[in-house]
């Protein structure tokens, strides 16, 4: 493993915001091997670069395109998973989507100017945010794309169409500041200045969960054993972005900006990250502390690898390991799925906050942003994070299997996890498997699905969700006829006794004016 840190000016000295890493390796016209790089910076550009490997492994980096379509601070670009298109949010609340063109010759620039050696074209730009873009995501197919705001809304859009599809407000006491999509498809998630990680629906566009509070894993004896606590920092933290992100399997919810409280007001507040199966999202699985130092991107190794012969026993059933960085202020932290404890840490490399990282889809190179105006470069030689394992037909099939698990109607998938009981805004509408329900009697099971959801409604926050449904449907209950200003009595026709007689007018006109003909 070699880091290399370029002494380049990435955006004009300022802080660089974001970096994200196009999947697959790339060809130049003379053959070599590279891999395209986008960043995002303050000075409101966003720049493309080739990072290339030298027989030392130290890395090489060029500009090769600069493009200037944004007026404000750029917080975060991501490539498509088709690699086609690259989104871009600011700080004037413009997603701009970029495409390459190709097969164009490229003029030459004299001067300071830098030579755009790749021609990038805006294609479309989204518009339906007020306030500044802090995060996106992509959907599987790349036809969908996800976006976290500070004006507190989420809104999914149709890349295809340029338009919004969804947009949710859910968001009254805070604000998003990370989003990230299933790759199965089925939810995404967000985690947000309110202190809560939500996890929507795809389909539906509805909030399913809602996790603040729950018991954290401990060992026996521990003093927060058996006690709720909270889970993630509320806004005083200290970072703009909260990139969490699903592992590429989708079986765990990577969340940073954890914290563990103190009992006592004698000790210190401890930083962590936080890690959630997707089929139990009320308890996490597991808590990664990283002491004093705070957690604000994770992102993870897209290789999966083999199990340790000589390594723990796996803390999570998995027939693979997975690999993920954790971003922190001034550090890099390498996990694995096998063990709690860390298998590799890179600290020292940056002089402030780190703010972004990202991962070549070979999982070769992971590179780390700061505000510093740096970005880190690090490389693992074959071998180095462990032998590759081979995702296979069966292995699919099994992971498909799984995905029926969440079918209430089906107990023979999954033995469903025991009922945590949790702060009334840790949870919001339950998802739980039913242990008495028979594969055959589907009314019963929709008929204790309806029982659970009126007990959830109990809840202080589906209250609000409750009064605004009772207002729709009064709203919608209303019959259609048209408004009709209220009728007005007319006065009484006052009819003289007396006979009439003739009044004989008089022309009045002011002796000032003359006739004009």
């Amino acid at each position: 493993m070699k880091c290399t840190i370029p002494e380049i000016s990435w955006h004009n000295r300022g802080p660089v915001l974001s970096v994200d890493i196009q999947v697959g390796t790339c060809k130049s016209p003379a053959g070599e091997s590279f891999w395209r790089l986008a960043s995002g910076g303050a000075d409101s550009h966003v720049l493309i670069w080739h990072v290339t490997l030298n027989e030392a492994g130290e890395a090489i980096v060029s500009c090769v395109a600069d493009l200037e379509r944004h007026q404000r601070t750029v917080n975060v670009v991501r490539f498509s998973p088709s690699g086609e298109i690259l989104a871009s949010g600011d700080d004037e609340s413009a997603i701009i989507l970029w495409k390459q063109r190709e097969g164009l010759e490229i003029p030459l620039v004299s001067g300071d100017d830098i030579q755009n050696k790749e021609q990038w074209n805006s294609w479309k730009v989204l518009r339906g945010h007020i306030e500044d873009i802090y995060d996106l995501s992509w959907s599987p197919d790349s036809n969908l794309l996800v976006s976290g705001s500070l004006d507190n809304s989420v809104i999914l859009w149709n890349v295809q169409k340029g338009k919004k599809i969804s947009m949710l407000t859910d968001y009254t006491k805070g604000f998003p500041q990370g989003v990230t999509w299933d790759p199965a498809n089925k939810y995404i998630a967000t985690i947000s200045s309110d202190r809560l990680c939500r996890l929507i629906d795809v389909n539906t566009k509805k909030t399913v969960q809602r996790i603040g509070k729950s018991k954290m894993p401990t060992a026996a004896g521990h003093p927060l054993e058996g006690k709720v606590v909270r889970l993630f920092y509320d806004d005083t933290f200290k970072s703009f972005f909260r990139r969490l992100t699903f592992t590429p399997d989708g079986s765990l919810l990577i969340v940073p900006s954890g914290i563990i409280e103190p009992q006592e007001s004698t000790e210190k507040i401890a930083n962590c990250t936080v890690v959630f199966s997707r089929y139990n999202l009320k308890e996490p699985v597991a808590i990664l502390p990283s002491l004093d130092e705070v957690t604000n991107a994770v992102r993870c190794c897209p290789v999966y690898f083999e199990l340790r012969d000589d390594g723990p026993t796996s803390m999570i059933a998995l027939p693979y390991r997975i690999i993920f960085a954790v971003a922190t202020d001034n550090s890099v932290i390498i996990y694995d799925t096998q063990q709690i404890a860390p298998i590799a840490v890179i600290s020292n490399i940056h002089y402030t906050r780190l703010t972004d990282i990202t991962w070549s889809s070979d999982g070769r190179l992971l590179i780390a942003s700061s505000s510093d105006g740096y970005c880190s470069i690090i490389n693992f030689q074959e071998g180095q994070l462990g032998k590759i394992y081979k995702i296979t037909e069966e292995t699919c099939r099994v992971e498909a299997k799984d995905e029926v698990r969440e079918d209430k109607n089906d107990k023979t998938l999954l033995t469903p996890a025991p009922f945590i009981e949790l702060d009334v805004n840790a949870v919001d509408i339950d998802i739980l498997q039913q242990k008495n329900i028979d594969n055959d009697n589907n009314e019963k099971a929709g008929k204790m699905d309806v029982e659970n959801t009126k007990n959830v409604q109990d809840t202080d926050e589906t209250e609000d969700f409750q009064l605004v449904l009772e207002d729709t449907v009064a709203e919608n209950l209303k019959p259609n006829v048209k408004a009709t200003p209220p009728k007005t009595e007319k006065p009484p026709t006052m009819i003289s006794a007396r006979t009439p007689r003739r009044v004989q007018l008089i022309t009045l006109s002011s002796p000032k004016r003359t006739k004009t003909e």
